[in-house]
């Protein structure tokens, strides 16, 4: 897995979402002695509008409360009574910890007995995260035209992209929007050769059987499950300059 570490401070937010932005699990620090601030409280709210399932609440410096598991339970129960008035924090863990002392972190603790759940390594190496992508709407946004300017592939043009969601074969019927042209899938490739089949989150290039007009920011899709299209929207927005939004946009 990748860590992408944030600093917790609330100058710094903005790098939250940055780095919490394509993640699927975020572990949410709080100190023993101080329990859930609004930072805390904060940092959940950001995981939960980024539709981030899945939280390791980790109670750092338990050592400096001794171990205390009146001290861990109480910020739990605060913790997931702020939680449950969010909709996408579906999977809360919480770990008692001591980095300083290593407790919990990559071996069980000795000095937390009461504590009969995973360490940090363990539950980051075994949490389950493939329900969480959508394997039915089969989406595809185009990031780039490969397009080779050499005699070997002169032919050659592929659509690389990320899979957003269902599943993709070669052979498949497709249809470009927002044009709505339709064609078949050829094939799809990847850093280690041809696919016979690709789903989210893999990152992959397809080709098609049709040359088709097609740039960056169009989306493959299936012909009979498209998304429907629109000209307005309603989003929340994280703002990330310190000059204040202008109302009227």
């Amino acid at each position: 897995f990748i860590i992408a570490d944030t600093p917790g401070h609330i100058q710094y937010t903005r790098n939250m979402v940055t780095g919490a932005s394509t993640a699927n699990l975020a572990i949410v620090l709080v100190d023993a002695r101080h329990g859930v601030i609004e930072q805390t409280c904060r940092h959940a709210f950001i995981a939960d509008l980024l539709r981030i399932r899945h939280v390791v609440l980790a109670v750092n410096k338990m050592d400096l409360v001794d171990y205390s598991q009146e001290a861990f339970d109480k910020i739990v129960e605060d913790f997931r009574r702020f939680s449950s008035r969010l909709d996408n924090l579906v999977d809360i863990t919480a770990i008692p910890i001591s980095a300083l002392n290593g407790d919990n972190v990559v071996n069980k603790s000795e000095n937390m007995p009461w504590y009969h759940g995973p360490d940090l390594l363990y539950h980051l190496e075994t949490v389950y995260i493939g329900s969480d992508y959508n394997h039915v709407d089969a989406r595809f946004p185009v990031q780039w035209v490969i397009r080779p300017h050499s005699d070997e592939y002169h032919d050659f043009r592929g659509y690389a992209g990320r899979v957003a969601g269902g599943v993709f074969k070669p052979g498949d019927d497709v249809v470009v929007q927002p044009s709505g042209f339709s064609t078949k899938i050829k094939s799809i490739e990847s850093l280690d050769g041809p696919l016979e089949e690709a789903f989210a989150p893999l990152s992959v290039t397809i080709t098609l059987e049709d040359e088709i007009d097609i740039s960056r920011g169009d989306m493959i899709v299936k012909p009979n499950n498209q998304p429907h299209k629109a000209q307005d929207i309603d989003a929340m927005i994280c703002w990330f300059s310190d000059t204040a939004k202008l109302s009227s946009r």
